[in-house]
């Protein structure tokens, strides 16, 4: 009941930021997977292995905007259900989602290993950057399963626990950096050893957020008999998740048109160019993703209690909080375009110049594109 107590009646900046700081820095933390990757591959397999990984993305993001449809979507309602005092609703939230999740991860692993390569050729790979690509995508796809679990996060902030996602990115990113430097520096696995490390992780991170339901210590209790998809509980559920899912679809079509008309116009550079704005936009993307995230709870619980003077309160500070590190963005990325490049790749000129170009041309859209986010949380939330 305090819990809830402080949903209802806390300050609002505090609140904001508690739930807000654990979600931004989890999301952040998150992105250290793909980004501490293309690091490692980059120094140990070189462009080719940079265009690899860069290739294999959209895909990745094409499975988390599965995660975002059923996470988000069911984390608005039970964040509803417990502000109305419906802790019995809420669960069959949980269970419909945990079911939905398991159908679509079955489906998600079959059609990909079925067709990870002949997708990979269609988008233009092929020789020493196709073989690459498809080692690295291979792997992943593997992993879907645990990381679908990941959707669990949402739910647990829902819930009002938003530290224990952060501090399990935490732990799992840590186990990624380690493996990376062990698999691609001792084993020399290249590719393979970044896919290996990242799967590892998150299955690590999935299997103490499912302990977490299935031990008895969360709010929303997890039941076997609410594990199915009940018609009446799942479409709202999908319809509220609709609005981040397609944002995330679109994102991936945007970066599999992007490499595949780059690799036509530019070669391998122009992609590993590519991939590293790509890493340098995940930490401004995740910042909004994590603020709206964070914010969603708030809104919804207070929707359920009837608190709607607060909401306004709260998504002015979202806006906030997110347009001044959109600003930050820019400054940094004009000032020290060529640190950030170094941090990736530093001995090939032409990946260089054509990063560099991108990135200050890119630099100019964050902060509106953060804003956007930010509110499009606003509205699902409602």
């Amino acid at each position: 009941m305090n819990s809830k107590y402080s949903l209802k009646d806390g300050p609002i900046f505090k609140l904001l930021l508690v739930y807000a700081g654990p979600a931004v820095l989890g999301l952040l933390i998150n992105a250290l997977y793909n980004i501490v990757d293309r690091v490692f591959v980059a120094r140990y397999v070189g462009a080719e292995g940079l265009s690899a990984v860069t290739m294999a993305f959209p895909v990745s993001l094409f499975q988390f905007g599965f995660i975002l449809l059923f996470g988000s979507g069911s984390g608005i309602f039970i964040a509803k259900y417990l502000g109305e005092s419906n802790p019995e609703k809420a669960e069959k939230v949980l269970g419909n989602m945990i079911a939905g999740l398991l159908l679509i991860s079955v489906i998600f692993t079959f059609f990909g290993l079925l067709f990870y390569k002949p997708l990979l050729t269609f988008l233009g790979a092929k020789g020493e950057l196709l073989q690459l690509s498809a080692e690295y995508l291979q792997i992943i796809i593997i992993g879907f399963l645990p990381s679908f679990a990941l959707a669990l996060e949402f739910t647990c902030r829902a819930e009002g626990n938003p530290r224990l996602p952060a501090i399990l990115i935490l732990v799992s990113s840590v186990i990624n950096i380690v493996l990376d430097v062990v698999f691609m520096k001792y084993l020399n696995l290249g590719v393979r050893g970044a896919a290996l490390a990242t799967i590892t992780a998150v299955s690590v991170n999935a299997l103490f957020i499912i302990w977490y339901y299935i031990s008895g210590k969360s709010v929303i209790k997890f039941a076997w008999k609410n594990i199915k998809i009940q018609k009446e509980i799942m479409l709202p559920i999908l319809a509220v998740g609709l609005a981040p899912f397609v944002m995330d679809i679109s994102a991936s079509l945007q970066n599999l048109i992007a490499n595949t008309l780059l690799l036509e116009v530019g070669g391998t550079y122009a992609v590993a160019a590519m991939g590293i704005v790509f890493s340098v936009n995940i930490f401004f993307l995740m910042t909004a993703l994590g603020t709206g995230d964070g914010m969603q709870p708030l809104i919804s619980f207070n929707m359920g209690a009837k608190r709607f003077d607060r909401n306004k309160k709260i998504v002015r500070y979202a806006i906030a909080i997110v347009g001044l590190v959109g600003l930050l963005g820019i400054v940094l990325i004009e000032l020290f375009p060529d640190f950030i490049i170094n941090l990736f790749i530093n001995d090939n000129n032409e990946i260089t110049r054509i990063t560099k170009n991108g990135l200050q041309i890119f630099a100019i859209s964050i902060p509106f594109y953060m804003i956007q986010i930010v509110l499009t949380r606003y509205f699902q939330a409602l």
